[in-house]
């Protein structure tokens, strides 16, 4: 399963996004605040990040499941994108 997480540098989604790797997921994931030392642990583990939470990114990926961090609000423009499109998602505190 393709995995797809928002807000994937926080502390917790970090955390999330090794856990579904370890349970052998395609783990990707997008942030506005990409910095180290969460983004350096995340691409050794070789999961891709995006900056920032452009819709676009809807065109290049499909993932099975968007996992949303809780550091996201209405109102992203990416989660209104999964939102309009009826994509599946899941907060990530769920």
């Amino acid at each position: 399963m393709h995995i797809h997480i928002l807000g994937i540098c926080g502390t917790f989604m970090g955390g999330v996004a090794q856990l579904a790797l370890e349970a052998g997921h395609r783990v990707t994931g997008c942030d506005a605040h990409v910095y180290p030392p969460m983004s350096d642990a995340l691409r050794k583990a070789g999961i891709d990040i995006i900056e920032g939470y452009d819709p676009k990114q809807l065109q290049t990926l499909s993932p099975d499941l968007f996992v949303i961090g809780n550091v996201i609000s209405r109102g992203n423009p990416l989660m209104e994108a999964i939102l309009d499109q009826g994509l599946p998602y899941t907060s990530g505190p769920a």
